[in-house]
């Protein structure tokens, strides 16, 4: 548990200042995560149930239209 409040977030502060960024790690962390999360069928196809989305949103700028 963390007691001194300030002293951690002066630490995080200095962490993050002093670390320096490596594309090519973070980029390799982000695929592993998203290969991770397909296995586990986290990600719908990117289109699935646009056309829905597309329904609400006509629907919504109509009721905009008329009210104005």
């Amino acid at each position: 548990m963390i007691k001194d409040k300030k002293k951690w977030e002066e630490f995080e502060e200095d962490l993050i200042r002093n670390s320096k960024v490596d594309i090519k790690k973070n980029f390799k962390i982000v695929n592993e995560l998203y290969k991770f999360s397909k296995k586990l069928d986290k990600f719908k196809p990117t289109l699935e149930g646009v056309e829905i989305d597309i329904k609400y949103a006509r629907t919504i700028n109509g009721i905009r239209k008329v009210n104005n």
